[in-house]
């Protein structure tokens, strides 16, 4: 890959872990992903005029991706009330690649060599967040893996619904719109007014967060359209260590070599399972 190719995918990394930074720095970490969620969408609502409307048979996975979603933006919340962003956004990051390899292993996809090398160090670097001097803890652990398995979902009813969609971009438009309102239903009915009193103080940031989001994915799109898909995807997992920098750098979150290890690990584990 060329200068000119790394670096946008650089960013959208960067970008990625920058949502993330944000939803952990809100203080209602659901409301945040709520704006997170909105900021998202109406970004993708001025493109869906330009895209294809999915195919019938991508509806289903459509509605079964919204609810992952839904199940998504409730669980990140929960992890980022117990966890640090440099913990919970390497585990969750980690671990959801890892799960869908395995999964599809099962499914008949054997894992290769290079996978398997792949899968063993983003378990190295999860055991080094686990002796690391703030470990995540039990309930932590748990939440981060819940929320992992729930990106698993999500991203094979993506997979195969962009397939069955016929145009993957299109398909994606579409995501980002859909998933504002099974979110918002909740949050609104259950806590309307004080959501819209947060959601007036925090928009800008909020809202620009889910701007974030999109663009991460549209750039990560459109570098796939000029270098091997599997190329993209590695150098996107270096997000897990912007996600650090972040966390240390805006969130007064501690920093030490074990905990560096343990997020350059992961990051090259989940290049390596890109790869394979």
């Amino acid at each position: 890959m060329s200068l000119s190719l790394i670096l946008p995918v650089l960013l959208a990394a960067l970008l990625h872990a920058s949502w993330n930074s944000i939803v952990k720095g809100g203080q209602n970490k659901l409301y945040e992903s709520a704006m997170n969620c909105l900021g998202g969408g109406l970004g993708a609502l001025f493109l869906v005029p330009f895209v294809s409307f999915p195919a019938p048979e991508a509806w289903p996975l459509l509605c079964l991706s919204c609810l992952c979603h839904l199940t998504y933006y409730i669980c990140i919340s929960a992890a980022y009330r117990e966890m640090d962003l440099s913990v919970g956004y390497t585990i969750m990051r980690g671990t959801a690649p890892l799960l869908t390899a395995l999964f599809m292993a099962i499914w008949g996809a054997p894992l290769t060599l290079l996978g398997w090398v792949g899968l063993l160090t983003i378990c190295a670097g999860i055991g080094c967040l686990a002796l690391g001097r703030r470990p995540p803890g039990r309930r932590g652990m748990f939440l981060a893996l819940r929320t992992s398995v729930v990106i698993m979902g999500y991203t094979l009813a993506d997979g195969f619904g962009a397939q069955h969609s016929g145009d993957s971009i299109g398909y994606a438009c579409w995501i980002f719109v859909l998933n504002i309102f099974p979110l918002h239903a909740l949050i609104l009915w259950r806590n309307g007014a004080d959501y819209l009193r947060y959601l007036r103080r925090r928009a800008v940031p909020g809202i620009s967060g889910g701007v974030c989001g999109l663009a991460s994915y549209g750039i990560a799109i459109w570098a796939m359209t000029q270098a091997p898909i599997a190329l993209v995807a590695a150098l996107r997992e270096t997000s897990v260590i912007f996600g650090m920098l972040l966390g240390v750098a805006f969130l007064g979150e501690s920093f030490s070599a074990l905990r560096a290890l343990a997020v350059v690990l992961v990051a090259c584990g989940g290049m390596l399972l890109r790869l394979a």
